[in-house]
């Protein structure tokens, strides 16, 4: 599934974008969910009640929070929604740049160039590699799943420990929670023990009590855990091994 939102304050337009958008998908064969927003507002609420956020329609000059200001703070958060100015001020192209825009499309809107963008789009988030959107006491931080060495459970929080971070980041949401959310993620994840959960990407040796990760430190194994743990180990490891041994890495 696809999710894509058009945030514009003129009804016309929402109109017109949206039978465009359904054209292009149905030609595609995408299935998309499409929401219509008609300001900022209605979009970061619409970002909190649902969370999915693929493609992002965006207008500029809308009462309110304007589209810039709202890009902006989508970046700031972390957030990799793929985003296309559709506006009628051709003043703000580079600005659009600045946050990563797949493209800044001027109104009156030629079909063929808004599915192009949308094209490009789609290929774009199909690279885009996963990550963690965390709530840190001095804001919202990204943490790219590949670079997340394991979390650890600090009271209702979760400190993650990143390969890239001389220190931890304490994230505001349980472990258990990270957990259900890294489910889906497709990679190696393991709870080790109720206060640990590995990327085993980065376990280097597997003992009765203990692991030990690349860079030396030693978290320790629920006795209940060691068993499913060597066989998530192994399976994760013999995996790797096919796909290199087929060529089939992308």
């Amino acid at each position: 599934m696809l999710y894509l939102t058009i945030c514009d304050d003129e009804n016309t337009q929402l109109s017109l974008l949206k039978s465009y958008v359904a054209e292009w998908a149905g030609e595609r064969r995408h299935e998309t969910d499409i929401t219509l927003c008609r300001n900022a507002d209605e979009y970061l609420f619409h970002r909190e009640e649902k969370q999915e956020m693929d493609i992002l329609l965006l207008d500029i000059d809308m009462p309110g929070m304007d589209g810039l200001s709202l890009a902006r703070r989508l970046r700031r958060q972390g957030e990799i929604v793929q985003i296309i100015f559709v506006t009628g001020l051709s003043d703000y192209a580079l600005e659009g740049y600045e946050v990563e825009a797949v493209s800044y499309i001027l109104k009156p809107v030629k079909k063929e160039r808004l599915f192009a963008c949308l094209d490009r789009a789609w290929e774009r988030r199909g690279r885009e590699e996963p990550a963690l959107l965390l709530e840190t006491p001095g804001g919202m931080a990204r943490a790219r799943l590949k670079d997340v060495c394991y979390l650890e459970s600090a009271a209702h929080d979760t400190q993650v420990h990143s390969i890239l971070w001389a220190e931890p980041l304490r994230c505001r949401t349980g472990i258990r929670q990270m957990e259900e959310r890294l489910e889906g993620a497709g990679l190696p994840f393991f709870r080790i023990h109720r206060s640990y959960l590995v990327n085993l990407a980065y376990v280097s040796r597997i003992a009765r009590k203990e692991v030990v990760m690349d860079n030396g430190e030693a978290l320790p194994v629920a006795k209940n855990r060691w068993e499913a743990l060597n066989r998530a180990y192994l399976e994760y490891y013999g995996g790797k091994l096919t796909h290199s041994h087929g060529k089939e890495f992308g």
